[in-house]
């Protein structure tokens, strides 16, 4: 049995969205965040940062919101959620995984953590927020959300024509860029995100 642990909205949500776009049956977990249960040892034994998501099979236990997405979608490649291994195609597939936690995430928690986060769960203990550090995060965001309208213009998703994995990482980017009132001056990245929330998967890995 496949088994997710989550706690949303978190990055738990694209681990989740690869599950239900390949059509995999799981059970959830859900790690209260807001009651520590993260720091319990019995969680730290399956996620020894006391974070989500995480994700136990019959063969392995796996961490990172990217490398369970890709690894859930290497093991079903009948899925076609990504580009045969060795081809051009796969080259842009794994530059904007990547640049989905290297590029997109960090600006946006950025923004979130000196601005929304309530200060109780602020770590450590006693930081503020820092208006400036909020104001780097946007501006940095700003150059991000550039790139990626540019390759965006005259397409539907990452790849072309067709979805796959990069568009559920960079995907949940956009949903925390929503949470975070930074998307809407997109308006090429704004549509793009609008097209994958219609997707069913999305919907029920969101809620929506």
């Amino acid at each position: 049995m496949t088994e997710l642990y989550e706690w949303p909205p978190t990055r738990s949500q694209r681990a989740k969205w690869a599950l239900e776009e390949l059509g995999i049956e799981y059970s959830s977990h859900l790690v209260n965040m807001q009651e520590g249960e993260q720091d319990s040892d019995a969680y730290r034994a399956i996620h020894p940062l006391g974070v989500v998501p995480a994700l136990k099979t019959d063969a392995y236990t796996i961490f990172e919101s990217v490398a369970i997405v890709l690894q859930l979608i290497d093991e079903h490649p009948e899925k076609n959620l990504a580009p045969a291994i060795g081809t051009p195609e796969r080259a842009s597939y794994y530059q904007w995984c990547v640049f989905a936690c290297a590029e997109m995430d960090p600006p946006i928690m950025m923004v979130f953590d000196h601005s929304m986060r309530p200060l109780e769960f602020m770590r450590p203990a006693g930081t503020q927020h820092d208006p400036n550090l909020a104001a780097r995060g946007r501006s940095d965001f700003a150059i991000r959300a550039d790139i990626l309208s540019k390759v965006l213009k005259d397409r539907d998703y990452l790849l072309g024509s067709e979805f796959s994995g990069a568009d559920i990482l960079i995907g949940h980017s956009c949903f925390m860029a929503t949470f975070t009132e930074l998307i809407s001056e997109y308006p090429i990245l704004e549509a793009y995100y609008q097209r994958l929330q219609q997707r069913p998967a999305y919907q029920r890995a969101y809620g929506n």
